[in-house]
This record gives structure tokens, sequence and C-alpha cells, in this order.
């Protein structure tokens, strides 16, 4: 990778405020050889856990978010990020980021993927927290992949019914 110029992150942030609002609220500062910088807004609303095989780093820069995370007994838990905040997610944790403030701003630094690398993503249940629905994939751009599965999950009752108590997991946010 060739040495880039540095980026006022306060202006890009200004230029780029339009992307960073639903469906995607994401986009793309730098991708470099192992690491993608993304540029995270809010108002999000998620119901999937992503397991990621890399730590991920986050850092909010104006409003909060909180990230569910289920822990090594299986237990939810919240861990909550303020404006100035930043927290590593150890690899391997099934997170999902909330980002309820419309205007909120967040880094987001995670590893680039190696070919043949799968990720997860999972929905748990929302009355006895079982794993409702586990899905593995190789993600190359999150804009593409990411909608179908989604889709599927929402489309389909027997994916969202909870195997442990039967409620049917409501599917999107």
């Amino acid at each position: 990778m060739s040495l880039s110029q540095p980026i006022n992150l306060g202006a890009w942030i200004e230029e780029n405020q339009h992307l960073l609002r639903p469906p995607v609220g994401n986009k793309t500062l730098v991708v470099g050889d192992d690491y993608i910088v993304q540029v995270v807004g809010g108002p999000n609303a998620r119901t999937d856990y992503h397991v990621d095989p890399y730590e991920e780093w986050f850092h909010q820069i104006r409003g909060s978010m909180h990230v569910n995370v289920i822990d090594e007994d299986g237990s939810p838990r919240r861990i909550d990020i303020r404006a100035g905040e930043t927290w590593l997610l150890p690899r391997g944790v099934p997170h999902s980021p909330q980002r309820p403030e419309a205007g909120s701003v967040g880094l987001v630094v995670e590893r680039i993927r190696e070919e043949g690398l799968l990720e997860k993503f999972q929905w748990y249940c929302p009355d006895c927290a079982a794993l409702v629905h586990e899905t593995e994939l190789q993600v190359r751009d999150i804009v593409k992949d990411l909608p179908p599965v989604f889709s599927a999950f929402y489309a389909d009752e027997a994916a969202r019914t909870c195997p442990k108590c039967g409620t049917v997991h409501p599917g999107r946010g």
C-alpha cells in the first residue's frame, strides 16, 4: 500500500453525514492491507449478533451507542460506549452494535477477512436468550452480502422459532 494523505475526520464526517443514516448507516473511511476503518452513524436497531473471527475496535465520536454481547457463560450483557470512549471487542464474541441516537457517529476498525474465512450471524430468543438461528458465510462486502442473509431469516418463521421455548423471534428491529 502506498502512503496516503492524512484525513480531516471532522470534515469527512460532515461531507458524508448524509450516508451515515439508515438503512446502511456505514461508510468506509479507509481500506488498508490489514485493516478497514468504517464510520457508522445512528440510528439503527439490529436484532442479529455478529461473530467476528478477529477483534473489533469501537470508538464513539458523537452521541452514544451500546453493544449487546453474549458473554462466556451464554448470558446477554450490554456494554455502553459514550462520546469520547473506546472499546476493544475480543474475537469470537457474539455482538450486536446498537446506535439508537440519531446523529451519533462512531469509528469501527476491523481486520480485513482473508479469502475463505467465514464469520457468523446469529439471532437469540428475546424471551429465554437461547440461540434461535445461525448462518455462516464469507463476507466480502457488507452492503451486498448481508441483506439477502437477513431477508431470508426475516421471511422464515421456522428459522425464527426458538427451539427451547417456542417464541417466534420478531425478525427486524
